[in-house]
């Protein structure tokens, strides 16, 4: 199954995708370098792959943004991708008050296995080089990445 996937673009802009469980079509959303988002999401798969319960990606929109809030302790976990109208993980939004547009259950190692993909296909057409040039204040999270290779074997 694949829930999300990140394109990076021209410079300071990505592109984030996400699926609900029975969507054929993704829900876009542009995304800012304003803040380091493709390194939340690898610290996010590194979270799940160990076991952690709970584990947030923010992706800065200008305004805005949205967080993928995956929670549990099985196998089985809860996903929201939330939206907030201005940037609640710089305080400039309440954290509570957001719009729930996506939500649903998907299998942990699915979830991380997709997060890894996109790290790898990023490191592969884009590379840690390019990707510098492009995302401006922040470096391809290699140490993460390779770290999640290793944990999943694919290295």
């Amino acid at each position: 199954m694949k829930l999300i996937d990140y394109h990076v673009n021209k410079a300071g802009w990505a592109t984030l995708e996400v699926w609900g469980v029975s969507d054929e079509k993704a829900s876009t959303y542009g995304v800012s370098y304003l803040h380091d988002s493709l390194a939340d999401l690898a610290r996010m798969g590194l979270l799940l792959n160990a076991g952690e319960e709970h584990a947030t990606a923010v992706f800065m929109e200008e305004p805005g943004e949205v967080q993928l809030v995956v929670q549990g302790s099985g196998d089985l976990v809860r996903f929201e991708l939330r939206g907030f109208s201005d940037w609640a993980s710089w305080n400039m939004a309440d954290a509570s008050s957001y719009e729930v547009h996506i939500q649903g259950d998907v299998s942990r190692a699915e979830l991380v296995e997709n997060i890894h993909r996109v790290l790898a296909r990023i490191y592969t057409e884009v590379g840690p080089v390019r990707y510098r040039e492009l995302w401006i204040e922040h470096d391809f999270p290699t140490a993460a990445y390779e770290q999640l290779s290793k944990a999943l074997g694919l290295e």
